[in-house]
Order: C-alpha cells, then structure tokens, then sequence
C-alpha cells in the first residue's frame, strides 16, 4: 500500500513537472518575449541587431501609444539608474528612488558615445540614435548585449513604440531570469512611459 502510494505521487509529481515545462516553453515564453509585438514588428529589423550573433534571448516588445514620437523621445532619452529611472518597479532598478513624473531637462543631451547607467556597476554605451526615432544602447553583461528603441508613426496622434534585447548567455541562471522574470519589469516600463508620455484625456 505504501508503495502504491509512493509511485501515485511520484507519478503526479511528474506529470505536474511535465505540465509546467510544456506550458513554460510553449505558452510563458513566446508570449514574454513578443509582449505587445506584431508579427511583423518581431520579424522587422531593428537597430544593432547584428551585433549579438545567434542571442539565446531575443525579446520584442511594443505598445501603442496615443502620441507623437516627440512625445515620447524626451521619457526614453533620460531613463537610466538615478536619472530619471526606468518607470517599472523602482524598488528593483533604481534602488527605491521614484522614476520621474516629468521631463527633466538635465538628461535631455544625450548622444552617441555617452555611457547611460543601468545599475550602480553597469553601464551601458549610446551606440546609435536619431532623435524621435530610434536609440541603441550596448552593454557588457556575461556577453555582449543590445538593447534597442524605434519609434514608427502611425499617424499624426499615434506611435508604436517598440524595444528590442538581444542578449546571449551561457550561464542558465541568467537564462532562467532573463525567460522568467525580465518582461516584469519590460512590460511596466513601456506602460509606465505611454501613460506619461499620452495627453491626458487619451490614456487608455
């Protein structure tokens, strides 16, 4: 009896392990990794996409937001660690400091060559910009990794704006956390900027 007992559990335990594994592979993580993207927005190229070869996280994501890109331009060009933070969970990424509620002009120069802090021990290089248009930043982390903005009109009161992170690592802690974890703090971010950057009677 025992024994029966033994093998039902294990038996369940293997099937409720199998169950998370095919949901985690096949239904968690195409969605994390093209949250809010079009197919064709995932299949486009974006800037520095060539500079991480065969990446083993290669996320897009996009959201619509209910304004001009010059709207928008000024929220992304002064995100950064103890900038004006990166509008997601800033007890995680910008040690408690609230991210910016408005434009903060200090931080509106950015350029190509400027090192933009991602945390207190990274930083990460301006590799390629056009204002109102797209940003490529580049940075060191167990590999190279390139971390894109565009920004594609689609009329005169709409833009999507759209990030892609191309990362390759060897280390599957990192890409447990990278598959798990990371749209977390994606996904907030791009939300947190289409609701600072919309006139306020568009929000949606």
């Amino acid at each position: 009896m025992k024994a029966n007992i033994i093998r039902r559990i294990a038996l369940l335990a293997t099937v409720f392990l199998a169950t998370f594994v095919a949901f985690f592979f096949f239904v968690y993580r195409p969605w994390q990794l093209s949250w809010g993207a079009t197919a064709d927005e995932v299949a486009r190229s974006m800037v520095g996409d060539g500079l991480v070869k065969n990446p083993t996280f290669n996320a897009t994501r996009a959201v619509t937001v209910n304004a001009s890109a010059e709207r928008i331009w000024p929220w992304i060009v002064q995100m950064g660690y103890k900038r004006a933070g990166f509008y997601s969970w800033d007890i995680l990424d910008n040690d408690g400091i609230r991210s910016a509620e408005r434009i903060l002009p200090e931080y509106q120069n950015l350029k190509v060559g400027d090192l933009l802090p991602l945390s207190e021990n990274t930083d990460a290089r301006v590799v390629d910009m056009e204002p109102n248009r797209r940003l490529l930043l580049v940075f060191q982390s167990d590999g190279t990794v390139t971390w894109a903005w565009g920004l594609y009109k689609i009329d005169e009161k709409r833009t999507r704006l759209v990030t892609r992170l191309r990362w390759r690592t060897t280390s599957i802690v990192s890409q447990f956390t990278l598959d798990a974890f990371e749209i977390i703090m994606m996904r907030k971010c791009l939300l947190g900027i289409k609701r600072r950057a919309e006139p306020p009677m568009e929000q949606t």
